[in-house]
């Protein structure tokens, strides 16, 4: 059994996310968003105790204690890294700093290259929660006013309930609204946006 299960991602030239995150065995995760996520800052929450077992499975399958990074030295300058931690039960602590431009070197064990470390990455923040704080999903909503016809919103937010705040709307006047939902955003926005707002004298 894990201790705590640490994973972060650093900065680069791009729009790559830089963000620090810790869980723990009771369940806690601590969050820090930096910079490129959907939620900057601190957070706290808590995981189930079957997203616990599947961090301690995933920490089996993958090996992780026994990983040895085989690097080709062909590291690529200024990209990302992911750099992972676990503090296993008995006080031993493994880290592994993976960089993103780099490629594999001669390897034997083919369960332990460089993709299957980034999809063990992704695994972790997948069960752990952490993809919704990196990248939310965004959905388009179209509200038009029944008693207005030239008033109309285009909202990009992750809820119809977060798209009606962003129109300085009260829930009383809900009914008053012809709500659509147009699906998916599949811009890169990280945050909700109005996209078109119509007839808004405010």
């Amino acid at each position: 059994m894990f201790k705590e299960i640490s994973i972060s991602r650093t900065s680069c030239k791009g729009s790559s996310p830089v963000y620090q995150s810790t869980i723990h065995s009771d369940g806690k995760v601590f969050w820090n968003g930096e910079k490129n996520v959907s939620f900057i800052g601190v957070h706290v929450y808590t995981i189930s105790s079957q997203r616990l077992k599947k961090l301690e499975d995933l920490l089996l399958s993958f090996d992780y204690k026994n990983f040895i990074y085989h690097s080709s030295r062909e590291i690529i300058p200024d990209s990302p890294t992911c750099v992972t931690r676990v503090v296993f039960k008995h006080g031993e602590t493994k880290t592994v700093v993976h960089d993103m431009g780099d490629v594999d070197g001669v390897i034997e064990n083919k369960n332990h290259t460089l993709k299957q470390l980034g999809k063990f990455e992704r695994d972790i923040e997948q069960i752990a929660g952490l993809k919704n704080l990196i990248k939310q999903p965004l959905y388009l909503y179209h509200f038009k006013n029944k008693h207005a016809e030239n008033q109309e919103y285009v909202i990009s937010s992750p809820s119809q309930e977060e798209a009606f705040q962003m129109m300085d709307a009260s829930h009383l006047q809900c009914k008053n609204w012809q709500i659509e939902k147009l699906g998916r955003d599949s811009t890169d926005q990280l945050h909700p946006y109005i996209v078109m707002r119509k007839g808004d004298e405010s």
